[in-house]
């Protein structure tokens, strides 16, 4: 029950010894250990850590930048209102050491979004229900600090995609000769001239909205690394996931051969039916919102298959590709 694998064993037995002393001091007379290897996530390790003799569980998250941490920490606390919510909350969080790369957090034993969508995708009504349900809770924790207007920020997506485009180092070259990218390039900007300045819904933002920032049992949905550290447009937090979730979606088959609009899709569907819908201001800047996520998306995909080629990364391209030609058409 003390086996670890990280990359620097030595350096996380301190953190260890912490967190096992909050734990143990929390549930007194109890005894805790490592219960199971460290498991490699794209911000950090997490390490479970389990009662011995028992069935009580954590998490401990070792970050390479203690700011990370920190900010994690403020994004779980500013959620934790979320738990109030009947199926529905966040991560406990045990304990942060301030200055440290370390989160000590409740441990969620359910899947991600993601993989759950794998499961149910010739499952119509299973697959909608779901994305429902995430829509609600998106919708719950926009609502914990209150919606306000401010006014749509072209700069803000102009500057944030060019310098995706200066940090893209394989995958740029290829991708910026395509005739599809050009086009939503140029329909991008344009749209993003005519909306400067619109006034439109804001919240306190999740900050990556994605299906593996989302875990899913049959009785909860809880969302994990949350940023929550600045006020967007609410559609921003949706769009993202649209994204994400029109990547791997394999219906409608069609969307990968010609244009299907975003409405008519049922990733859209049900998650702003779960979210409420979006007003008429929120929908004025939606496919903008689409638009922009595709092209981070397709940029940081293609920049993973000019280093190694797979399968999944490319079928994930394809749907981004379905995405932006609903968007601009053809050619």
């Amino acid at each position: 029950m003390n086996a670890l694998i990280t990359p620097d064993q030595a350096s996380c037995e301190p953190m260890l010894a912490r967190a096992i002393g909050v734990l143990e001091q929390a549930h007194p007379g109890s005894r805790w250990g490592v219960a199971g290897p460290a498991v490699e996530c794209r911000k950090s390790w997490v390490v479970p850590l389990g009662e011995r003799g028992g069935s009580r569980r954590a998490g401990l998250k070792i970050y390479s930048d203690a700011r990370v941490a920190g900010r994690q920490a403020e994004g779980l606390r500013y959620a934790a209102a979320m738990n109030a919510h009947p199926g529905q909350g966040v991560p406990t969080l045990h304990d942060h050491d301030a200055g440290a790369p370390t989160l000590l957090v409740e441990w969620i034993p359910a899947p991600q979004l993601e993989q759950v969508l794998i499961r149910s995708a010739a499952n119509p009504v299973a697959y909608g229900r779901t994305l429902e349900r995430v829509g609600l809770w998106l919708k719950h924790f926009h609502g914990l600090g209150g919606l306000d207007e401010s006014r749509f920020e072209a700069a803000r997506y102009a500057g944030l995609l060019e310098g995706r485009m200066s940090a893209a180092s394989c995958g740029l070259p290829p991708v910026s000769a395509d005739p599809l990218w050009q086009r939503s390039l140029q329909w991008l900007g344009a749209e993003l001239e005519r909306l400067d300045g619109t006034p439109v819904p804001f919240a306190c933002a999740h900050g990556d909205f994605t299906f593996t920032n989302v875990l899913v049992s049959p009785h909860r949905v809880i969302g994990i690394d949350i940023w929550a550290d600045r006020r967007l447009p609410v559609a921003e937090d949706l769009a993202r996931m649209f994204v994400y979730l029109a990547m791997g979606d394999l219906f409608p088959l069609r969307a990968r051969l010609g244009p299907v609009p975003l409405s008519q899709r049922r990733a859209q569907i049900a998650l702003l039916a779960g979210y409420g819908g979006l007003d008429a201001r929120s929908t004025a800047v939606w496919e903008v919102l689409v638009c922009f996520e595709a092209l981070a998306r397709w940029l940081s995909l293609s920049d993973r298959l000019a280093r190694r080629e797979s399968p999944s990364e490319r079928w994930k391209r394809a749907g981004v590709r379905g995405v932006l030609t609903s968007i601009v058409g053809r050619g």
